[in-house]
């Protein structure tokens, strides 16, 4: 049965991000470089080099605004699920979420963002641990 549970949560926080990410990526399509430009990177020219950046820029900002809130959202809902591998999966998805966000936009991030979506992520991560724990004793 532990194995099972260990699955779940384990299936669960690998499906939640990548089901985040694919679904910014219908409603904003990862630019491929193929369809800006017919040359290589290394051949293009400047002007097509910076349509593409301008508009890998678009998709990470997008992805950044819905991973960052619905991975902090799943830590806040996996903390109180009763069913313990759920809302372990939910949690690591979360923050498996909230990594994905910011790996992508983190040099578009301003420092100021950077420090504000951090301690938010900071604060929920303490809070949610606070309770959980102290619900135990």
């Amino acid at each position: 049965m532990l194995a099972k549970k260990i699955a779940l949560g384990f299936g669960i926080a690998i499906i939640f991000p990548l089901m985040i990410h694919y679904g910014v990526c219908t409603f904003s399509p990862k630019p491929q470089w193929e369809d800006y430009n017919t040359s290589s990177y290394h051949q293009a020219t400047m002007g097509e080099k910076t349509t593409w950046k301008e508009a890998n820029k678009r998709f990470q900002t997008h992805l950044f605004y819905v991973a960052v809130p619905f991975g902090l959202t799943a830590i806040i809902v996996g903390t109180f699920l009763p069913i313990q591998a759920i809302g372990t999966g939910l949690m690591f998805g979360g923050i498996f979420s909230i990594c994905n966000g910011y790996i992508n936009y983190w040099n578009e991030l301003p420092d100021s963002l950077r420090f504000i979506s951090l301690l938010a992520s900071f604060i929920v991560l303490v809070i949610v641990g606070t309770k959980k724990l102290t619900e135990k004793k």
